[in-house]
């Protein structure tokens, strides 16, 4: 499928969804650019260091919701 078709496509379905659908779509497209960015994806490396040396010492692990709530 030719990109100007996919286009047009994601187009007709954004336009029919409401509006909270609609953040939700915008919400994941920045999540999308997020996630290619340097510092994010230090970040990750950084948490996912820190929550396994955490696990090796026995310690509770932060649950996602906790995460999500952080970085809100």
């Amino acid at each position: 499928m030719p990109g100007t078709v996919i286009k047009e496509k994601l187009i007709e379905d954004i336009e029919a969804l409401p509006d909270k659908r609609l953040k939700e779509v915008i919400d994941f497209v920045e999540y999308l650019k997020l996630k290619e960015d340097d510092w994010f994806i230090s970040l990750v490396n950084q948490r996912g260091r820190a929550a396994k040396t955490e696990k090796k010492a026995g310690k509770k692990l932060t649950c996602l919701n906790e995460l999500q709530k952080h970085y809100r």
